[in-house]
């Protein structure tokens, strides 16, 4: 790809935001990156200009030199951990907030991650046509930001947007279920909940920024994708190769029964009201039993191919964090 002239990163400071700014410095794609956000980037370029700004407000930043393209990544995604209304408040009137201000100034490529999870969790395998009916705060809060940005490229002929909507990402800085998971395992705290079939479409970080990049400029007409690894992964499979990568092989694993943990779950909740806080919450126990199997055909249609697969993605993740600490 040549060099374009500057873009717009909302949310750079988080995960996702931080590998994106990694890697388009390293492509040399943009002659500057301007993050937004409410969060001082951890990466310092003089590329990089940051802006402290909050999508949940009218924004009204004024930016000097022309922007071709936006990536807004900001979104309040971890569930459960937040009010419902937050969801709302950050990943929809957010939504709205950047398309106004883009369209502002001009922006006329918008790429944004959207998730899985519009599509209600079950064992049904979605694809991009498939109905959305999400039954949670972030898969509602998402979908209808999805909307917005359908709407915001609906009102001129010469807007180009992409929606991904991500499986789980994982990879250093995560900090999340895969992250979790690890420590689960590695202090022998893990358990299958019902089954080990569980399917949960995940995929690494690396490959999400080299997906998020390559629709930069695609020529596909498509605008909606999603993005996990192509062949449907169980709980039992990530837990496998993540117990062989980390040498926590040989480890019992026990499946308890999912309504005897999701009671349970309850009793921690009451606990952790009283003051005694601890982890455990019914939702997490609901999505380690409960499918999350999308396909992502369309997004290899396109002629894009994963560069680490599972085991590989795995790999990458600890050589690039110390041993004793993944995150």
């Amino acid at each position: 790809m040549t060099a374009m002239n500057n873009c717009i990163i909302t949310g750079g400071s988080g995960f996702i935001g931080t590998h994106l700014i990694q890697s388009l410095l390293n492509d040399g794609l943009f002659d500057k990156i301007t993050v937004i956000d409410i969060k001082e980037p951890r990466i310092s370029d003089a590329r990089v200009e940051y802006i402290n700004g909050d999508i949940r407000q009218p924004i009204s930043i004024e930016l000097s030199g022309d922007y071709s393209t936006c990536y807004h990544l900001a979104a309040v995604c971890k569930e459960p951990g937040f009010p419902w209304d937050e969801y709302f408040q950050t990943n929809y009137i957010g939504t709205i907030n950047v398309c106004n201000w883009t369209n502002r100034i001009g922006v006329k490529n918008l790429i944004f991650t959207s998730t899985m999870m519009v599509f209600r969790a079950g064992e049904e395998r979605n694809h991009e046509e498939s109905l959305t009916a999400p039954d949670t705060g972030y898969g509602m809060s998402k979908l209808l930001a999805e909307w917005v940005v359908k709407e915001w490229q609906s009102k001129a002929a010469n807007r180009r947007l992409r929606i991904v909507r991500l499986g789980v990402v994982f990879g250093q800085w995560e900090n999340g279920n895969y992250t979790r998971l690890y420590y689960a395992l590695k202090k022998r705290r893990f358990a299958y909940i019902g089954r080990k079939t569980t399917v949960k479409g995940s995929i690494y970080v690396k490959d999400t920024i080299r997906f998020l990049i390559f629709l930069t400029d695609d020529n596909h007409s498509r605008c909606t994708y999603n993005l996990v690894y192509q062949q449907s992964t169980t709980i039992k499979d990530i837990c496998d190769t993540m117990s062989e990568v980390f040498g926590f092989s040989g480890r019992m694993i026990p499946v308890v029964p999912y309504r005897l943990a999701l009671w349970a779950a309850y009793g921690f909740e009451f606990i952790s009201a009283l003051g005694l806080k601890n982890p455990i919450h019914h939702r997490r126990i609901q999505k380690l039993y409960y499918s999350t199997d999308i396909s992502a055909d369309k997004a290899y249609d396109t002629g894009f191919q994963l560069q680490f697969s599972l085991r590989d993605a795995l790999k990458d993740w600890r050589d690039k964090c110390l041993p004793e600490d993944i995150y």
